[in-house]
């Protein structure tokens, strides 16, 4: 039989988890960590990150929605919500529920969607 290998006796082991197959190395390539500008921490998820519309530059989604949160004055039953696309917006709660319907008050347009930043360009190249 020489090299060719026996499919009968991975077979067997498929039902123990027990292949001949070596496990691959995951390759790394050479990742840039990027900092959030609000908070000075690293940003570990790209696709979760929102861009600053001053600089361009990313902050992690919850610093950006803290920042907005002590900008705006909230009432009773308002909450800052994220509507997407880097559009947030203060909204108000109809009933008691917080999870039932709600009216949208007013829009918060916070990336500039007209500059779009190297970071998400690369992001967008590499289809994340």
């Amino acid at each position: 039989m020489g090299n060719r290998r026996d499919f009968r006796k991975d077979y067997r082991n498929r039902k123990k988890n027990n292949f001949n197959n070596p496990p691959r190395e995951k390759v790394e390539e050479n990742k840039v960590i990027l900092k959030c500008e609000i908070c000075l921490q690293d940003i570990q998820d790209l696709t979760s990150a929102i861009a600053l519309p001053e600089t361009g530059n990313p902050a992690h989604f919850d610093c950006v929605l803290k920042r907005i949160k002590e900008k705006e004055n909230l009432g009773e039953k308002e909450q800052i919500v994220y509507l997407g696309s880097g559009n947030f917006g203060v909204v108000e709660n109809l009933s008691n529920n917080p999870n039932s319907n709600f009216k949208i008050i007013r829009k918060i347009d916070f990336e500039d969607h007209e500059n779009i930043p190297e970071w998400r360009k690369q992001m967008i190249k590499l289809k994340i």
